[in-house]
């Protein structure tokens, strides 16, 4: 049940939702009631344009995110790499293959710290993150992915059936506590992600270090496109921050973290 509530909770608290329901508010009682549909009206498009201003979603996102660190500064290889589910958008049959997310860093950067021994063994978290098409496992395509670009299939551990972050943390201390107790792991996700999933494997009592990746916040260039030039794309920026705030209110509630 938290599942599906936590996906229709994604729709509510989306900024464009709320910009265009109070638009539609205020056209709809234009005829009845013109000075209040003139101040919603005007609420949505100054809401719109604070949400879509790239030096505002920037500077939060960059305020937010765990900052990653260079691969050089892993001296002694982790035992696993744990890679917690975003990166794979859904499969499409027709042509029999993955088609990625905009997280898809997270499975590319885990690849190089393999190829480069800074981890030994890969550990893919994640099952369907759907509320339909649950035979979409992700760590099960994905595991085919790491295959083909050279991870040996001893190297690769499978928890296919995680749907959130903290189900994620849950199965895969799980595994690892049983299968290498008192290994070295590092955490492998999206830098907005970091801080709710430390937080979960704090709760599922398996340490772990983070290695920040797929980070969303550029550098500081102060140039009018960023400052000022409207960017839709800056709403997705305000979409997954709102979700970790809420998520890490939600864990919190249910005991999750």
């Amino acid at each position: 049940m938290f599942f599906v509530l936590s996906k229709i909770l994604d729709v509510i608290i989306s900024p464009l939702v709320w910009i265009i329901i109070i638009g539609i508010w205020g056209t709809f009682i234009l005829n009845k009631n013109r000075e209040k549909a003139r101040k919603l009206l005007l609420f949505s498009v100054l809401l719109l344009l604070f949400f879509t201003n790239p030096f505002i979603a920037n500077s939060l996102m960059k305020a937010w995110e765990t900052p990653a660190i260079s691969s050089s500064s892993i001296k002694k290889p982790y035992d696993v790499g744990i890679v917690l589910g975003g990166s794979m958008r859904y499969y499409d049959k027709a042509t029999n293959r993955v088609v990625y997310s905009s997280s898809v860093d997270r499975l590319i950067q885990a690849l190089q710290l393999y190829h480069d021994k800074k981890i030994n063994k890969i550990l893919l978290s994640g099952g369907s993150g759907f509320v339909n098409f649950q035979e979409w496992k992700e760590s099960g395509l994905l595991a085919e992915v790491l295959l083909k670009s050279g991870v040996k299939q001893e190297d690769i551990i499978l928890e296919n059936n995680s749907r959130n972050t903290a189900e994620n943390a849950m199965m895969s201390a799980e595994i690892l506590k049983k299968s290498i107790p008192n290994g070295r792991f590092l955490l492998i996700t999206s830098a907005f992600h970091m801080k709710r999933s430390i937080l979960c494997f704090e709760k599922a009592k398996l340490p772990v270090d983070p290695f920040p990746v797929d980070v969303r916040s550029g550098g500081d260039i102060y140039t009018v496109d960023r400052l000022i030039q409207p960017d839709a794309e800056n709403i997705s920026t305000w979409d997954l921050i709102i979700h970790e705030w809420v998520g890490i209110v939600m864990y919190k509630l249910m005991g999750y973290i």
